[in-house]
């Protein structure tokens, strides 16, 4: 069965508007919450209602056990894709903290099989050019 994981961005979108890639939540396949993408979340929700929809996308993956968390190995190929970012393309990660995020949340995804649903093309594809992932841009 096709595995799903978002990004953040998909989740804010589908928070402003539901019908927003409504074809990655109702087609075929489950979809995953990173535990990587739900700290973006929670940092980024300054309001009651914005803490309030959080907690509910939570409470929704808790319920069908599709949180991921990042394991030990994954931290260990997230910091290998920082060097080769770092090495062939030129990124400073002092200067892209969101940057170690998107790495997690790739090692993450191809660790578990699944494929990364993302808008985050500049960063994504760089990644992809140093680390064998499944990404979808929408």
């Amino acid at each position: 069965m096709l595995k799903k994981l978002v990004d953040t961005n998909i989740i804010i979108d589908r928070l402003s508007n539901p019908a927003l890639h409504q074809g990655i939540f109702l087609s075929e396949g489950f979809v995953y919450l990173s535990a990587v993408v739900l700290l973006e979340l929670k940092a980024g929700a300054h309001t009651k209602e914005s803490n309030a929809a959080v907690h509910d996308i939570r409470s929704l993956f808790v319920r069908l056990g599709r949180i991921v968390t990042p394991s030990m190995k994954d931290y260990e190929t997230a910091g290998e894709i920082l060097a080769g970012l770092q090495r062939s393309k030129g990124y400073d990660i002092k200067k892209s903290a969101s940057l170690t995020n998107d790495c997690l949340i790739a090692a993450s995804a191809r660790s578990m099989g699944a494929v990364l649903y993302t808008q985050n093309k500049k960063d994504f594809q760089a990644i992809q050019d140093v680390f064998d992932c499944k990404v979808a841009f929408v």
